[in-house]
């Protein structure tokens, strides 16, 4: 798979820096893998990031990489690269438990899709992270697994449905982390625990095996300390494949990643509004931040269905996990936990005239944001979410109320766009929030150029922040 994608936008994210120490000899894989187990048996305990850790898998897949760099036959730029995997997603020989007591410990047969390519480029196996039960919830916590707590502040949620994957990624336990996005879930625990999150536009990444009853909503997306790193990692991911039909008519992410627009050139919308809506100290952020992004690029105040879009995001998405419910052996279903049984109870016996308005709706607001963010402006900024992360103690209403508190991520799993959420750190001590980037469907490319400056506008002011990899040498 060619780079020219990434390579055009000059910028070096670890991986890759990573893969040209290895291909000089200056580290090996097999030792920054052992640094990395090492790093997980110490931090991981805190957080409770981690639902699998395989040190055997790591080493032999390590050991290979190694062999690789030393004929000079590398596989590509996430060769030896350690990466994690949500508990969702299928990897060959582990089980997929999904957050579930209700779910079998047998190894899943094959890889998914996503992950297939993953290990054909070489990359590093960890391990598999939290997640929610059956990825339901904005914040990580299970029946099985327990909570996944904030590397941040551990008084806090590292938020969801892909906690683990954040938690793990912001303690610099590997240097990717997948994650899956029905309604944020990639970008709500990375804009909380302070690293990247990328959505790619609908289709982009197939999804393996298809979720036929979640309404096209789930995304798979890489979590990673930088912009380039998580645009590495998705390009690998993408491509057509049978197993998904929505992936066999879209561009490649190359491509996509090629077409860029100069970020001072880039007309950049924030919803009318919105600073109402925000808690003070998110607030205090994100105003700071629009003060230094309106210095190099121009900002417009456009009208969004902001609410709207999250409440038929919300309804679709409870029918989804409705059907998961179901697909559970009525003898197990007393092991479900109790706030997913009442997450989906709003739509138990919705009426098909109901069901024929949401989609209608949906449609009608996806065409109405492609037209804007087509001919009047090129990204949509906002918040990622109007909140810091709850803290643990929080009433469990945080759980199932979870909607509530995060109204600006639904709007582009609805309507198919690129989405990524990057940190933004506001006044010295306070927790970073994530500002969140959009763009229409295909437009990856501005998203990803927008994101980048937005990152290096705030790594400017910002300098002695370093997004550390556990690593040796």
């Amino acid at each position: 798979m060619t780079l020219h994608g990434i390579k055009s936008m000059s910028i070096d994210g670890e991986a890759l820096r990573l893969h040209e120490r290895y291909k000089r000899g200056d580290v090996s894989p097999v030792d920054v893998v052992r640094a990395q187990l090492d790093a997980i048996g110490r931090l991981n305990p805190g957080v409770n990031a981690f639902v699998l850790v395989d040190d055997s898998v790591a080493l032999e897949m390590a050991r290979a990489s190694e062999a690789r760099y030393r004929k000079g036959e590398a596989l590509g730029p996430l060769d030896g690269i350690p990466i994690t995997i949500k508990d969702t997603l299928n990897v060959a020989g582990w089980p997929t438990r999904r957050g579930s007591r209700t779910t079998s410990n047998a190894a899943a047969p094959r890889d998914a899709v996503a992950i297939a390519r993953l290990r054909a480029g070489g990359a590093v196996f960890m391990g598999k992270t939290t997640t929610p039960e059956f990825a339901w919830k904005g914040l990580t916590e299970s029946p099985l697994n327990g909570v996944t707590l904030n590397p941040l502040d551990q008084t806090r949620h590292a938020g969801g449905s892909s906690g683990g994957a954040a938690a793990a990624t912001a303690l610099g336990l590997g240097v990717v982390g997948i994650g899956t996005d029905a309604a944020g879930s990639v970008r709500i625990p990375a804009a909380f625990c302070g690293v990247v999150g990328y959505k790619p536009t609908f289709g982009t990444i197939p999804l393996d095996p298809y979720p036929a009853a979640f309404w096209q909503l789930p995304h798979i997306g890489p979590i990673t300390r930088s912009v380039a790193d998580a645009a590495l990692a998705a390009s690998v991911m993408s491509g057509a494949a049978g197993a998904d039909w929505t992936s066999l008519t879209r561009a490649s992410l190359n491509e996509r990643l090629s077409e860029q627009q100069r970020p001072s050139k880039i007309q950049i919308g924030v919803p009318a509004g919105l600073a109402g809506h925000l808690d003070p100290v998110v607030k205090t952020a994100w105003e700071d931040a629009l003060s230094v992004i309106a210095e190099v690029s121009s900002i417009t105040t456009v009208e969004v269905p902001i609410e709207e879009s999250r409440d038929i995001v919300g309804a679709l998405y409870r029918l989804g996990c409705s059907h998961a419910v179901s697909q559970v052996p009525a003898e197990k279903r007393a092991g479900l936990h109790d706030a997913l049984l009442e997450f989906i109870e709003p739509v138990q016996g919705l009426a098909a005239a109901e069901l024929l308005r949401l989609q209608r709706c949906r449609e009608e607001i996806a065409s109405r944001t492609a037209a804007l963010l087509t001919s009047d402006i090129d990204v949509l900024l906002t918040p990622t979410t109007p909140c810091l992360p709850p803290h643990t103690d929080a009433p469990s209403a945080a759980a199932v109320d979870w909607l509530e508190w995060c109204p600006f991520t639904p709007l582009f799993n609805l309507s198919h766009g690129p989405a990524i959420s990057v940190p933004w750190h506001g006044e010295m001590g306070a927790l970073p929030i994530g500002l969140q980037v959009g763009a229409a469907p295909g437009r990856d490319g501005v998203a990803i150029a927008v994101a980048t400056m937005i990152e290096t506008l705030n790594d400017r002011r910002h300098p002695a922040r370093s997004r550390a990899f556990v690593h040796a040498g």
